[in-house]
């Protein structure tokens, strides 16, 4: 057989399958090439009449024993079905007797199809699903193409390109060979050189979020340009000591950030009011939106605010009201919620837990090593990444609800280790970028390989990046790595002047309140972070003067 003639069999076996007949039997004349051999048509004949003899004698000429003897059995298990389904018990038995036992291989075979008489229920196959059957059985015996070769071989081609696909969104294991492969390729990573602390989205995309220094810059997104305008709204937080996370709630309406300074800010984007919330006695490590439950009389506000601290307390609030307070565990990290699953995760030092969002009671949890770093969740609460460090740093996913280890994500390398800078993709969801402490980026795809299918070089000047983090509704991975700093003496004496300034109210705030040590460390603590805040507020100051997101 050439390749022509093999290449239009293979259509015309398709043809039929999926019953294309006047087009099978039209290319079948214009290209005078057959499809089924005569030998074929003299088996399917002879099954369809049931004719042992004849079928016999046929495959007694192409193929081995074996492969006729299953052949025959098949047709007589059929003929055997049918008599006992119009209750021909005893010309059952005769065929069972006289045929059907000389073609069983062993005793197990023949005990099987006596106690079929027993069975209440027996299924009569059709003529041409007998008929592929025992094709499949002497394909290749009898000279034929193998069933289905034309779907399969388009199949292991659409396999190959899922494989090649490095972004791919979805594996599946049957493809639809009539469906092309449509997913894009690429990732579009946008690289920003700034100082930042976070970059945050809200879940529309409508809004993105920067964190300088202490305060907010606020984003918004221009339809008409495609792109988010170049003018950011700039917003105080208040807060005196460095921002340790920033979160939108689920409608885009509000902001909220925690800091070390004890305190967490929500602002409302569209009334701009704010508040502050003050209570905890430790940095306050996370904060997150949470809708009122609804059985409760009504609120101030429709979310209440759960805020988590170091020293393990978990505050729940509405608005600047304390509502509720519950000790969890020591040195918490991340506080994750989901509404309409109403979950709650928790991540500490060397803990993962899950709860029930408004009962608090504890689902699951799972001991780790004692040096989580961070945690992020994905967009379907299925899944949890946390990063942690022990001789090398390792990204570790966990199934949400039983919080069982799935898989561990390596990097390229010991000696580039990874940073907490890290995020699980929205669009899509199998997706995993993070930085590396010299300025690399690295892709993984959860479904494919712990290895990372991809690495950037990003930062220019080897430095960690400030900031990873995935777009909820574009094909987007925004990546921001340093800005080199200029100093001058003019932004220096005033950021001095400012601190000196905070520092003096701080230390008013605290004489008036009640004396105790405390108290003192507290101020002591203050004073210490101020000067990890100084070089990043003089950065600040100067990017300020210039484009407000700039590209490399």
């Amino acid at each position: 057989m050439n390749i022509k003639e093999e290449k239009i069999k293979l259509i015309l076996q398709l043809l039929r399958q999926i019953k294309y007949d006047q087009t099978f039997q039209k290319l079948q004349e214009q290209s005078q090439i057959q499809l089924d051999p005569q030998n074929l048509e003299l088996i399917t004949q002879s099954i369809r009449n049931q004719d042992i003899v004849q079928l016999e004698q046929l495959l007694n000429q192409y193929v081995d024993e074996q492969t006729k003897q299953k052949c025959i059995l098949k047709v007589l298990e059929q003929k055997y079905i049918k008599l006992l389904k119009l209750h021909n018990i005893q010309e059952a038995i005769q065929l069972l007797r006289n045929q059907i036992t000389i073609y069983c291989s062993d005793e197990e075979i023949k005990h099987q199809y006596a106690s079929m008489i027993y069975l209440p229920e027996l299924k009569v196959k059709q003529e041409q699903e007998l008929i592929d059957e025992i094709i499949q059985l002497c394909y290749k015996q009898i000279g034929l193409i193998e069933p289905n070769r034309l779907v399969t071989l388009i199949q292991q081609q659409q396999a190959n390109q899922v494989l090649d696909c490095q972004f791919h969104v979805k594996l599946e294991q049957n493809y639809n060979i009539f469906k092309e492969h449509t997913c894009n390729p690429q990732l579009n990573i946008i690289k920003r050189k700034k100082n930042i602390l976070f970059c945050v989205f809200s879940i529309n995309g409508q809004y993105k979020a920067l964190v300088h220094g202490l305060q907010i810059y606020l984003y918004q997104y221009d339809n008409t340009k495609n792109e988010y305008l170049q003018n950011p709204k700039k917003i105080s937080t208040g807060h005196i000591s460095a921002i340790t996370s920033i979160i939108f709630s689920p409608c885009s309406k509000y902001i909220g950030t925690s800091s070390q300074d004890f305190t967490a800010f929500v602002y409302n984007i569209q009334t701009e009011k704010k508040y502050r919330i003050e209570g905890h006695n430790t940095v306050v490590q996370s904060l997150n939106f949470v809708l009122c439950d609804q059985s409760k009389k009504k609120q101030k506000n429709e979310y209440d605010i759960y805020t988590i601290s170091i020293d393990g307390w978990l505050y729940e609030w509405n608005e600047n009201e304390r509502k509720g307070g519950l000790k969890i565990e020591e040195k918490l990290l991340k506080l994750h919620t989901h509404q309409q699953k109403e979950l709650m995760l928790l991540t500490s030092q060397n803990k993962i837990s899950l709860y029930q969002l408004y009962t608090k009671q504890q689902i699951s949890q799972t001991s780790s090593s004692n040096n989580n770093q961070n945690s992020v969740v994905d967009k379907n609460f299925n899944f949890v990444l946390v990063c942690i460090c022990d001789t090398i740093s390792q990204l570790y996913l966990y199934a949400i609800p039983e919080l069982q280890l799935i898989k561990v994500f390596q990097t390229t390398s010991s000696l580039n280790p990874l940073t907490s800078q890290y995020d699980i993709g929205w669009l899509n969801c199998n997706l995993i970028a993070a930085g590396t402490n010299k300025g690399d980026l690295l892709i993984w795809h959860i479904q494919k390989s712990s290895r990372p299918i991809e690495s950037y070089q990003i930062s220019d000047n080897a430095k960690e990046l400030s900031c990873v983090k995935f777009h909820p509704t574009k094909n987007q991975l925004w990546v921001y790595s340093p800005k080199d700093s200029r100093k001058q003496p003019s932004q220096q004496q005033q950021t001095t002047e400012d601190l000196r300034a905070q520092l003096l109210q701080s230390r008013n705030q605290y004489q008036r309140q009640s004396g105790g040590m405390q108290q003192i460390l507290t101020l002591l603590q203050i004073i210490a972070r101020q000067d990890q805040n100084n070089s990043i507020r003089q950065s600040m100051q100067q990017e300020d003067k210039e484009s407000s997101d700039e590209d490399m």
